[in-house]
C-alpha cells in the first residue's frame, strides 16, 4: 500500500512538473526568447555547416581555408603547448598599460576642454589633426622614435584609445544642460563639487561610449603593433602562423581575438549599466 502511494505521488509530481514546463514554454515570455536565440544562432550555424561541407569536399584548400574542425584542433594545440596563454598575457598587459595611459590623458583633456573654451581652442585642433592621420601611418614614426620595445607598442595603443574617449567626453560635457551651470553659479558651488555631482553624472553615458570604443581600438592596435615588431604577443603569433602557413592556428587566433574583444565590450557595458543605475538612485 505504501509503495503504491509513493508511486502515485511520484506520478503526480511528474505530471505537475510537465504541466509547469509546458506552461512555461507556452507562455508569452519564453517563446520570444527562444525565437530570438534561434535567430541569433541560425545563420552562424548554417555558415559553419556550409564551411565544413565545402572543406570536406575538397573545394577549399586547407592552406587557404581549413575546415572548422581543423581550426578547433589548431586552437586546442596552441592551448596545450602554452603559446596562447603566454601571448595572451603579454598582449593583455600591453593593452592594459596603453589603455590606462590613453584613457587617462583623454579624460583629463576632455573634461578640461568641455569646461573651458580656451583649453578647447588649444586642444581640439591638435586632436583633430592627429585624428585625420591613420593609426598605421603613426606606427613607423613611433617605432623610429622609441624603437620596437614595449614603450612604442604602448604609445601606439594609447594613440588608438585617445581619440574616441576625448571626443565622447567633450560631447558628453557639452551636452550638460545650461540650466545646471546657471544653478551652480547661483548656489556658488565649488568647481570640484559641480564636476562630481552634476557634470560627470550627466556626461557618464557618453563617456562610457568613448571608453568602449577606446577598448576596441586598443585591442586592434596591440595586434597591429605586435605584427610590426617583437617576438611575443597575439600579433606576432598571427605573423608566425602566416609565415609557416598554419592557417588553422591563424584562424583560431583570429577567433580568440574577436571573442576577447566581445568580452571586454560586455564587461564595459555591465559597468556602464551599474553606473547608470547608481546615477538614477543618487538623483532621486
Amino acid at each position: 500500500m505504501a509503495k503504491e502511494l509513493t508511486i502515485g505521488a511520484t506520478a503526480n509530481a511528474s505530471g505537475n512538473t510537465f504541466k509547469k514546463l509546458s506552461g512555461d514554454i507556452g507562455s508569452s515570455k519564453l517563446w520570444p526568447r527562444l525565437l530570438a536565440l534561434l535567430n541569433t544562432i541560425a545563420v552562424p550555424i548554417l555558415l559553419l555547416a556550409l564551411w565544413q561541407i565545402l572543406s570536406g569536399s575538397g573545394l577549399l584548400l586547407d592552406v587557404i581555408l581549413p575546415s572548422p574542425v581543423k581550426v578547433v584542433k589548431g586552437l586546442i594545440e596552441i592551448i596545450r603547448d602554452g603559446t596562447l596563454g603566454v601571448d595572451l598575457a603579454v598582449s593583455g598587459k600591453r593593452v592594459l598599460i596603453g589603455y590606462l595611459w590613453g584613457a587617462g590623458i583623454a579624460l583629463i583633456l576632455g573634461v578640461l576642454s568641455g569646461l573651458n573654451k580656451i583649453v578647447e581652442r588649444i586642444v581640439s585642433p591638435i586632436i583633430n589633426v592627429i585624428r585625420q592621420i591613420p593609426l598605421y601611418a603613426w606606427m613607423p614614426l613611433i617605432i623610429l622614435w622609441f624603437g620596437i620595445g614595449e614603450v612604442s607598442k604602448e604609445i601606439i595603443i594609447a594613440r588608438g584609445v585617445l581619440i574616441p574617449i576625448y571626443l565622447n567626453t567633450v560631447q558628453g560635457i557639452k551636452g550638460v544642460q545650461a540650466e545646471y551651470f546657471e544653478l551652480a553659479q547661483v548656489l556658488e558651488l565649488k568647481r570640484a563639487v559641480f564636476l562630481r555631482k552634476i557634470v560627470l553624472p550627466s556626461a557618464i553615458s557618453s563617456i562610457f561610449t568613448g571608453l568602449r570604443l577606446g577598448a576596441g581600438n586598443a585591442w586592434m592596435a596591440v595586434v597591429a603593433a605586435e605584427m610590426l615588431g617583437g617576438l611575443t604577443g597575439l600579433g606576432y603569433a598571427l605573423m608566425k602562423s602566416r609565415e609557416f602557413l598554419w592557417s588553422d592556428k591563424l584562424i583560431a587566433l583570429m577567433v580568440v581575438i574577436g571573442v576577447i574583444g566581445v568580452i571586454i565590450d560586455v564587461i564595459l557595458r555591465k559597468i556602464e549599466e551599474s553606473t547608470l543605475k547608481w546615477k538614477k538612485k543618487t538623483t532621486k
